[in-house]
């Protein structure tokens, strides 16, 4: 109980320690409009499953929060945090009682895994779709060793739970029924005991349609979300293979995790790999046939299924990792064990117990630099297109001028940024009452006593503010900040303000 309740911590402290991703950003405004309207309704093309918005819908009522205004980064972070950790939970359950070294090492290992961590803290699907699958696959190793209809019941729950979550589940059911079908048709021992009750097939499916069509139809609100959940997929296909800003090599993933060095920060999980591999060796190779060689067997085909399938699209973010990272830290686990009982009578017991823990504090070294003290940094190899801490210092700026001027709710605010590439900051201007998002500059721009924006509209704002206005509605703008910001790395943001406003915010800051 000591390692989840460690595993909670480090989920949970200091969610707020990075700005929200450009991702979170959106999911989080899509929530809002749940929250705020009580309806949620799918949309095929720009987001993802339901599963996130419904159970963030959970926590905010549990903190007592009911617009969008009011809403934390703890409050949506929280989601995947738990969610991971009910994982961990669940995985206790995976073995018996007298595989507790390998039940241990598994908990451990996902409680302080420095890219699963990461992700936990991120307000994203991956976490659920990743939880939820291998959640799946622990149930239905423990549904063939009892066939109890319960689990059979909880394995449909859970099939449901992960195609209402993300479109990349036909990846994840794919990858699972290619595995099943290898060993069938190559290991005689797992072909005797997939043997399924009729019933529990009919309660499975039946329980996991159930469960897709609640979340897609917005629990029988919006009938319209079951046909857009298969209407999706051709999106994604389309999306994976034509977005250009997410096209990365075939090795991505080898190069991301294997070994990355830079100013901050030096990376690498080769130890956990090669463990890992001695683990796929072991399960494939082993005279035993015992149960948990079976799971770990499965695991080998599944992670490497998935491995090549995401290895091969080249649409790539670092996230997607994470459904064939969590299998091979089960099997590095695996692995670890496995070693440990063939050189037990060859080696000292203490020696190896020693190489494992350097390699675990290792882990646990990397899991620090990685989450907490270089948590939003370019250097750290998980931040993808993170926004920069100026997001934060800029709205903060932006509150503190607005509370100085009378009548603030009523000032406009105007974003302006080439292809809608301005967020998250709908996320953080959430409390301002009036603004206005646009991709281009309008007429009607001079009404806007705050304008934000990028250096490649300076010129044409300018022009707009001193040329358009009628008589008598002509102002003379300043810079509203007093020092270069940006909203990610290398993308700078400007901001322009009335004079006659920012004065009465330094007449404010002078008073003593």
């Amino acid at each position: 109980m000591a390692v989840i309740f460690f595993a909670l911590f480090l989920r949970t402290y200091e969610l707020d320690n990075r700005p929200l991703h450009v991702d979170e950003a959106v999911h989080a405004v899509k929530f809002g409009e749940l929250l705020e309207n009580g309806f949620y309704k799918y949309d095929p093309i720009e987001y993802h499953g339901p599963t996130l918005n419904y159970l963030t819908l959970v926590s905010s009522t549990i903190f007592g929060i009911h617009s969008f205004a009011e809403l934390t980064e703890y409050t949506i972070r929280i989601v995947p945090a738990i969610i991971s950790v009910l994982f961990i939970i669940f995985a206790i359950f995976m073995f018996p009682r007298e595989e507790k070294h390998l039940k241990y090492l598994i908990i451990i290992l996902l409680s302080i895994s420095p890219i699963l961590l990461f992700y936990s803290r991120y307000y994203i699907q991956e976490v659920l779709l990743v939880s939820f699958s291998y959640s799946l696959i622990i149930i239905c190793y423990k549904y063939f060793q009892s066939k109890k209809t319960s689990f059979a019941i909880v394995a449909g729950i859970l099939t449901g739970l992960i195609f209402a979550t993300k479109e990349t589940s036909i990846i994840t059911f794919s990858s699972g029924i290619t595995s099943i079908l290898i060993l069938y048709l190559f290991d005689n021992d797992i072909r005797k005991k997939i043997i399924i009750s009729t019933n529990h097939v009919i309660l499975f499916i039946s329980t996991a349609i159930f469960i897709s069509i609640l979340f897609y139809s917005s629990f029988f609100s919006n009938y319209d979300g079951i046909y857009d959940s298969l209407k999706t997929f051709s999106n994604y296909f389309s999306k994976a293979s034509e977005n250009g800003d997410h096209i990365q090599s075939w090795y991505y993933y080898i190069e991301l995790l294997v070994y990355s060095n830079n100013e901050k920060i030096i990376f690498s999980e080769i130890f956990l790999l090669l463990f890992a591999l001695i683990g796929i060796y072991f399960s494939l190779f082993s005279k035993q046939e015992n149960q948990t060689i079976i799971i770990f067997r499965f695991l080998s085909f599944f992670s490497f299924i998935q491995i090549v399938i995401y290895s091969l699209i080249p649409y790539k973010t670092p996230w997607l990792a994470l459904n064939f990272w969590v299998g091979l830290l089960l099997l590095s686990a695996f692995g670890i064990t496995k070693t440990y009982s063939l050189f037990a009578k060859r080696i000292s017991k203490q020696i190896y117990s020693g190489v494992v823990i350097i390699f675990l504090i290792h882990n646990l070294w990397q899991t620090y630099e990685i989450n907490y003290k270089y948590p939003f940094q370019p250097e750290n190899p998980f931040t993808y297109s993170q926004a920069t801490c100026d997001v934060v210092s800029l709205t903060k700026h932006i509150t503190d001028v607005l509370e100085a001027v009378p009548d603030k709710e009523n000032i406009l605010i105007s974003v302006i940024v080439p292809e809608n590439d301005y967020w998250p900051l709908p996320w953080y201007f959430r409390k301002f009452k009036k603004v206005a998002w646009n991709n281009k500059i309008q007429n009607s721009i001079y009404k806007f006593p705050i304008i934000i924006s990028k250096p490649v509209y300076e010129d044409e704002i300018i022009n707009k503010l001193y040329t358009i206005p009628p008589p008598g509605r002509k102002n003379l703008y300043v810079p509203l900040f007093d020092k270069y910001l940006e909203l990610r790395p290398g993308v700078e943001l400007r901001g322009y303000i009335q004079k006659d406003v920012i004065d009465i915010y330094n007449r404010t800051n002078l008073k003593p």
